[in-house]
């Protein structure tokens, strides 16, 4: 087995296990941030929801570093590393995992991506000020988010 298909299958497998279904229709005022570790989010506030979506292929890394040529021992020291996981990894993996499912729901392309009440998007920021601004201008019929 390739490193290639190794990522992939880790990749499906996380995935599968910590996503949570997400109601697309949901109704209520939200501001949910999709980034990454680069793109750090600025001015955040209580209640916005933050989702690292590259969370997951940080860990896929961090599993397959130093990993031993042979596949199957490979694939159980990659197995070790992932039941050494804390509560903290946990919760970071799940918030990615929410976050891609998200993501497809919405229809969101690229991130950085700030998406105000489900239904209008801020591309390429992660300044919540200067977004919400955005929306407001936007709602106002000033502007396009």
């Amino acid at each position: 087995m390739n490193i290639a298909r190794a990522h992939l299958i880790l990749s499906i497998v996380l995935t599968g296990m910590l996503c949570e279904p997400v109601l697309a229709d949901a109704a209520s005022s939200s501001i949910e941030v999709f980034t990454d570790s680069m793109n750090p989010v600025a001015n955040n506030a209580d209640g916005i929801t933050v989702y690292y979506i590259d969370r997951i292929d940080r860990l896929q890394q961090e599993l397959s570093k130093d990993l031993p040529v042979n596949p199957e021992a490979a694939k159980q020291t990659a197995l070790r590393r992932f039941q050494r996981m804390d509560n903290k990894l946990s919760h970071e993996l799940e918030n990615a995992a929410n976050g891609l499912v998200q993501a497809v729901q919405y229809g969101i392309d690229r991130y950085p991506a700030i998406v105000f009440d489900g239904n209008a998007v801020v591309y390429g920021i992660t300044d919540i000020r200067a977004a919400t601004q955005r929306y407001r201008q936007w709602q106002a019929g000033e502007a396009r988010p």
